[in-house]
């Protein structure tokens, strides 16, 4: 028996590589057996175990079968070496069989006259056995966490990862058949040949030589390859790296490159690219922005190859840009790229945040540019502070429409147990009652009202969810308060009940002056129909009409110097669109909302 030392620990080097998948081991072994030159694999997914619901069976075990080169004495003495350069000309590692120690306790290999046996903690073991076998098989034993397995998503995952290495053989005239296997039983083939025709295109982005596969399909996506195989998908990118299609641009690539080469990180799953380019870089490396945007000429010039109206497309992109976030409607430069909505949009709002970043820089006051400036970013400020007020209300609907818990709904008005005084007019929604409460950012917590109100923290019962919010905590400084009780929808709480519970608080807050009334505003929500309208108008309670089917009701009470309002969500809703769209009007007069 031998035995074959690596130079770092195999328990040491399995660790330091990050946490990969049970498909990350299997695509890692087909690797293996391809490049070997094999043309039948075979892979067998032991499964005996049934999981506690036995609708599927644990995998107990993987076989992965192959008829290639085999464990010649070559192969294995790589095989036996950490970081081996035998394969270096196809792009490996010399680390891809560690990746098999990290989810699985024990690595059988039986291939020519050899039995290999590969565990982490113990050298690496090789022996004469006394058959010669056919075929090398790996052993996969002794899973570490239990998995099951979709045959359906695995075979299609498995023609994606390998897309590449089918079309370089495909181009080479050779063919190679993949079985899945669950235990002994075929479940379904993956064939080589099974792939569309490329088309293809050359092409430099900075020194570097490119070359991008092409076809159009209707589930269009990006492969970045290294190695002849799949890396990483587009779609899985990060946001900070994507290619992003037109939609109406169907097409479906593989990217490779020398350069996607020598960048692959070690467990093949993705590159060691920077998002954007860093200064001063004198080794010439790519940012993915540089790739993207490379990437990105090549696709437009290929549109239009092929009849695609790309400038149409890029005008409808701008268009939707515009509508989607009008506040940048200054910052949004020409699609000449052909760029996506998103991809517009998060290219303004970089410039947006220039601008008020050179703002604020006092040394700036006097540049030529300032006013300038100062002008666009603050017509941009408010438009966009509008266009959020307009997604809040929209929100307010919704969650109307859902019968949405009181908390949901409070805390679109002003988040719970706020009892500090960060709110400003972004995170306050006190406008969707009144835009003179915009500017209220004191949350009361029930300590304050202790403190402040000592008569209404001793009487105030609460069914239901009160907020106070003011200008200030200071007892001398307040003038006017904001009480909003959310009703529940119960039967038992009428507008009476309800009224003189709202004067009682207000009674209760006046209790604390001596000598001056402050000015409170009290807002009730109730479950409005018929009978409660009837209820109101007997009272005299003057009406605010809306759009909807019930109007805002309120009443003033001048012994407590409290208004009592009385709103239905739908109403309230409403009321703040109407004074929303006041504004939005305004904006459109300079061409901001269309």
């Amino acid at each position: 028996m031998q035995t074959g030392k690596v130079v770092a620990s195999i328990q040491t080097i399995v660790n330091d590589l990050k946490p990969v998948t049970w498909k990350q081991i299997i695509y890692e072994a087909v690797t293996n057996a391809l490049q070997a030159n094999a043309t039948e694999i075979k892979i067998k997914f032991i499964q005996n175990s049934f999981d506690l619901e036995k609708t599927s069976k644990y995998i107990d075990s993987i076989v992965v079968e192959d008829n290639g080169d085999g464990f010649n004495e070559r192969n294995t003495k790589s095989f036996r070496e950490y970081r081996s350069t035998y394969k270096k000309h196809l792009g490996c590692k010399g680390i891809g069989r560690f990746l098999f120690l990290k989810l699985f306790d024990k690595v059988e290999i039986e291939s020519l006259d050899k039995n290999i046996e590969f565990v982490i903690n113990q050298d690496i073991k090789v022996s004469k056995s006394l058959e010669k076998y056919e075929k090398t098989a790996i052993k996969f034993l002794k899973p570490k966490d239990k998995f099951t397995i979709n045959y359906k998503t695995f075979k299609e995952d498995l023609k994606s990862y390998f897309l590449a290495y089918f079309k370089l053989l495909k181009d080479e005239k050779k063919s190679i058949k993949i079985s899945i296997c669950e235990n002994n039983k075929v479940h379904s083939i993956v064939e080589s040949d099974d792939i569309p025709d490329f088309k293809e295109k050359r092409f430099k982005i900075g020194s570097h030589d490119f070359k991008l596969s092409y076809i159009f399909d209707f589930n269009a996506d990006g492969y970045y390859c290294a190695g002849n195989r799949v890396v990483i998908k587009n779609s899985e990118l990060e946001s900070n790296k994507k290619f992003r299609f037109f939609k109406d641009v169907h097409i479906l690539y593989l990217l490779s490159s020398p350069y996607l080469d020598s960048s692959v990180n070690d467990t093949r799953d993705d590159f060691n690219i920077y998002p954007k380019k860093k200064q001063q870089d004198l080794l010439h490396n790519l940012s993915w922005q540089e790739i993207q945007s490379g990437l990105k000429e090549q696709i437009k010039i290929i549109a239009k190859e092929n009849n695609i109206e790309i400038d149409k497309l890029s005008e409808a992109s701008f268009k939707q840009a515009i509508k989607e976030a009008p506040f940048l409607v200054y910052y949004l430069q020409e699609n000449e790229l052909g760029e996506d909505s998103e991809g517009l949009q998060k290219r303004a709002k970089k410039l947006f945040e220039k601008d008020k970043k050179f703002l604020r820089d006092s040394k700036n006051q006097t540049h030529e540019k300032y006013k300038e400036k100062l002008a666009i970013v603050t017509q941009s400020e408010l438009t966009e502070y509008i266009y959020d007020r307009q997604k809040k209300i929209d929100l307010l609907k919704k969650l109307t429409d859902e019968k949405s818990l009181e908390k949901e709904i409070h805390n679109l008005f002003m988040k719970q147990k706020t009892i500090d005084d960060k709110e400003d007019y972004r995170t306050n929604n006190l406008w969707l009652f009144d835009d003179r409460f915009m500017s209220y950012n004191k949350v009361f917590s029930d300590k304050q009202i202790k403190e402040i109100f000592p008569e209404l923290s001793e009487n105030l019962e609460r069914p239901d969810i009160l907020s106070l919010i003011s200008n200030s905590y200071d007892k001398d400084e307040i003038t006017d308060i904001v009480i909003i009780e959310l009703k529940r929808a119960d039967e038992k709480i009428t507008p009476s009940r309800a009224e003189e519970q709202l004067i009682d608080y207000a009674g209760y807050i006046n209790e604390a002056y001596q000598d001056r009334k402050i000015r409170i505003w009290t807002y009730a929500f109730l479950k409005f129909d018929k009978k409660t309208e009837n209820s109101l108008r007997n009272k005299d309670y003057n009406r605010v009409l809306t759009k909807s089917q019930y109007p805002i009701y309120y009443k003033p009470f001048n012994a407590v110097n409290a208004i009592i309002n009385f709103v239905d969500y739908k109403a309230l809703a409403d009321d703040a669109e109407n004074r929303n769209r006041t504004f939005m009007k305004i904006l459109s007069g300079v061409g901001v909302f269309e």
